[in-house]
């Protein structure tokens, strides 16, 4: 049987950030592959996090590029469904809709689903600033299926009544596959006494809560806690922040900043975490894919109200606060209730229930057909 034609067109790392983790494991999928007929063209942008949202001669050769890649795949590969991680404000959203004009005339010739895949949020405010952004978005998403995390995110497109329906596809990601490994790890963190390790995962930028992190090390001065930062940095200005923050309060023996992980590196500071703390208002904070890594590693999760993360946790597996002012009594509540091993055994599970690879793989799938 011939299988239906799909032309993926998505984020790939570096940098990495959370379309870039989906991106790279769409286009490895051996499922995605077996079920359908599939080409990949990478969106190519920023090299790392500090140039997403810039300008260079380099992206508009980018844009030119992806054009004609995207051109010629439609003569030559025409596909019968196109899977596209939409962005949703500024420059990459003025690339996105020139983009779509190749896959609108497309249609006009032939039937074809289009998938518009988000992953972060920030349509509302978008479409709120004027009319213009209103009509250019309705125009973007005109006819096209918008796959989303998660319910909670359906209200960014309130404004929005131009797309054909809604589809929703929560995140997954890769863990420890073997839960013998699984059992061992929790035996040797809940068998021996040790620091508590509080492990802050995320990019150094402010609006992610990195500061929020450092104020609850300089309240609690407690030398039995550990402060575990690891991410990369946005600007120049987070990072003296960050440091001169650390020695006017005499927190270095207590705060270890590990720069960006990634592989085992990661996975080491997951294995080791007490608790990750994930204090983020970052305005387009959609889904935090680090909340379900932590989870697959058995560690629970204090964190705010911000996009699906009341989807991901409840109340056995984490403490979701809607005031960064909380943190620290948050922080007792999750030493009382979370730290013990079926606490941990339960994070495991929901993740594996849940937000797995093999679970996204399945419900992918299940969206595109």
């Amino acid at each position: 049987m011939k299988k239906t034609k799909l032309l993926c067109i998505l984020h790939r790392s570096p940098p990495m950030h959370g379309a870039a983790q989906v991106g790279d494991f769409i286009a490895s999928s051996d499922k995605l592959k077996s079920n359908f007929d599939c080409k990949y063209i990478t969106i190519k942008s920023s090299n790392t996090i500090a140039d997403i949202g810039k300008i260079s001669i380099k992206k508009i050769y980018y844009i030119v590029e992806l054009y004609f890649k995207i051109f010629f795949a439609l003569i030559t590969f025409r596909p019968d469904k196109i899977y596209f991680t939409a962005s949703v404000r500024g420059i990459a959203f003025y690339r996105d809709l020139l983009l779509s004009s190749l896959w609108k005339l497309y249609q006009l010739f032939t039937t074809v689903d289009v998938y518009y895949h988000y992953h972060t949020k920030g349509v509302d405010e978008f479409v709120t600033v004027c009319d213009r952004n209103l009509k250019l978005t309705n125009i973007f998403l005109k006819k096209v299926n918008l796959i989303l995390l998660t319910p909670m995110l359906r209200g960014d497109f309130e404004k929005v009544n131009s797309f054909h329906k809604v589809l929703y596809l929560p995140n997954g990601v890769d863990s420890i596959s073997d839960d013998n490994e699984i059992d061992l790890m929790l035996e040797s963190k809940f068998n021996k006494p040790r620091k508590l390790n509080l492990l802050y995962l995320s990019n150094m930028i402010k609006s992610k809560g990195y500061y929020h992190v450092l104020e609850l090390a300089k309240k609690k001065n407690d030398k039995s806690i550990q402060y575990h930062f690891a991410g990369g940095w946005q600007t120049k200005e987070d990072e003296k922040l960050f440091f001169n923050f650390i020695e006017n309060n005499n927190l270095s023996e207590n705060v270890t900043f590990h720069g960006f992980v990634n592989g085992s590196e990661k996975a080491e500071l997951l294995q080791q975490a007490s608790l990750l703390i994930f204090p983020t208002r970052y305005r387009f904070e959609s889904f935090g894919l680090v909340v379900i890594e932590a989870l697959s590693y058995g560690v629970p999760v204090i964190a705010t109200d911000e996009g699906s993360i009341p989807f991901i946790l409840d109340e056995s597996c984490g403490v979701i606060i809607d005031d960064t002012d909380k943190l620290s009594e948050a922080l007792e509540q999750a030493e009382h209730n979370l730290l013990n091993k079926e606490t941990a055994l339960y994070c495991r599970q929901r993740y594996l229930n849940n937000f797995s690879l093999e679970q996204f793989e399945i419900n992918l799938i299940e969206v595109l057909k």
